[in-house]
């Protein structure tokens, strides 16, 4: 028999094994489903005629699985309400667990995504396209995939007429990953992704704890919301190793605040990963200026920014010529739910329009500034400091996606500012709602209909145009 105390142990620890689980078990049936066959829950398998290794090594374990779209779709936004359930409960209840289990929950839940097909979308074969283009001497932020060899990762992408808007240092990445056969690469890349994400949690952890946070709490946070884990961390998405370079700065000012007068190079490294993050995703210069005012020796902090500035614009200039991705056109692009096309439904433009988007950005500049302020006049608020800005950043987005609450998720897991953990909770549900296939649906059950404004109706032909 168990004595009360022993009861009360599993009490405590019953709800956040029941979390994981439930977590666990609906990012296993997504991996598992999707694998099955050529499939709605694996957009690219669909296109891949014939090319079953896109399937991976989980096809087949489920030979009952209904083959209907709708029945697949319904299925699919299922197993993510369950997936957030089980996060919501084992982020509450995951200190009552040792960290290794809670970590080794979390890392399997990572390990089977990526072992399947590509959800839901096909970015990782954009990857291939335009390094394969810089490669063959096409200057992909010049130059259209429409024009590049239409061969297998052409015929798996889908950003045919959008320039690149991934960043030089991405790109150059991507170069020597493109001359592999194509299921090398694309494995190449699967272990890429695994190892960012699973880096950004260690180092999620290790801030978590130094901060007298929980770690278990952290890295059940970060690691198992379903839209940054289901659609970021299972599509294979960049994000993640942008991420990791984005978490490592902050990890690296907190080494050297440790270290007083000897943290220097750690400082250093803080400037040059804040650079690389950059380099690797356009939309992360906004943490530079954060990365060095937050450095304890800010001298050293800008010595190390400047000489991976220094390297990434010999980049831009040796290998593209002098051409910027395409983040300008890319940001001309809107998704119906994104705060910035609903306020401009709101304020009678029909959407986002090209006002609207400029406001805000133009909204985003305040918050920097203000995070900038108090990061130069306290470095303690450097973490609160990226968390706000990164979250205010997906915000003002005209064209956000599920996985960008990724951004700042790590920053929210360790509850600087606490604040940013019901931001963070709402954001995921605002954000998964706007990627589940139903979406049509329950935007025309409210009587929202974002194609039939002129302006609404520009913006669906200029992403139509991108894509075809």
């Amino acid at each position: 028999m168990h004595g009360p105390g022993q009861a009360g142990h599993w009490t405590r620890r019953a709800p956040a094994a029941g979390g994981l689980l439930a977590a666990g078990g609906a990012a296993a049936w997504l991996a598992l489903a999707a694998a099955q066959r050529p499939s709605v829950l694996s957009p690219p398998t669909l296109r891949g005629g014939g090319h079953h290794w896109l399937l991976g090594p989980l096809s087949g374990a489920l030979p009952h699985l209904a083959t209907a779209p709708a029945r697949l779709h319904a299925d699919l936004t299922t197993a993510l309400v369950v997936m957030a359930a089980g996060w919501l409960i084992a982020t509450i209840a995951a200190p009552a667990l040792p960290l290794r289990v809670v970590a080794g929950a979390v890392a399997a839940a990572q390990v089977v995504l990526v072992l399947g097909p590509p959800q839901p979308l096909t970015d990782v074969f954009n990857y291939v396209v335009y390094g394969r283009m810089a490669d063959d001497g096409l200057n992909p932020y010049t130059h259209l995939p429409v024009v590049a060899p239409h061969d297998t990762a052409w015929a798996l992408s889908n950003w045919h007429h959008l320039p690149s808007p991934y960043g030089p240092l991405f790109t150059l990445l991507f170069e020597p990953l493109a001359r592999l056969p194509l299921p090398v690469a694309y494995w190449t890349w699967k272990a890429l992704v695994l190892g960012s994400a699973l880096g950004v949690l260690a180092l999620a952890a290790w801030l978590a704890a130094r901060l007298g946070r929980s770690p278990q709490r952290a890295v059940a946070f970060a690691g198992l919301c379903p839209v940054t884990l289901a659609m970021g961390v299972g599509g294979l998405h960049n994000d993640g190793l942008a991420m990791l370079a984005v978490v490592g700065t902050a990890a690296c000012c907190v080494v050297a605040g440790d270290r007083g007068r000897t943290g220097g190079s750690w400082d250093a490294a803080a400037g040059a990963l804040a650079v690389t993050a950059a380099g690797l995703k356009p939309s992360f210069a906004l943490i530079v200026p954060l990365a060095v005012l937050g450095a304890p020796h800010r001298t050293w902090a800008l010595a190390g920014a400047a000489w991976a500035g220094a390297i990434t614009v010999a980049v831009v200039v040796l290998a593209f010529g002098g051409a910027l991705p395409a983040v300008g056109l890319q940001g001309r692009l809107v998704t119906p739910l994104s705060v910035p096309n609903l306020a401009g439904v709101l304020l009678g433009h029909g959407g986002a329009d090209a006002g609207i988007r400029a406001a805000g950005r133009d909204a985003l500049v305040p918050v920097v500034a203000v995070a900038c302020a108090l990061v130069a006049w306290r470095r303690r608020y450097l973490l609160p400091a990226l968390g706000v800005v990164l979250l205010a950043a997906v915000l003002t987005l005209s064209w956000v996606t599920p996985w960008y609450l990724a951004w700042s998720l790590p920053f929210a897991a360790i509850a600087t500012p606490r604040v940013l953990v019901p931001v963070a909770v709402a954001a995921c549900l605002w954000l998964g709602v706007g990627g589940v296939p139903q979406l049509p649906q329950l935007v025309h059950d409210v009587h929202f209909y974002p194609t039939r404004s002129a302006t609404g109706l520009a913006n669906h032909d200029l992403e139509i145009g991108l894509v075809r």
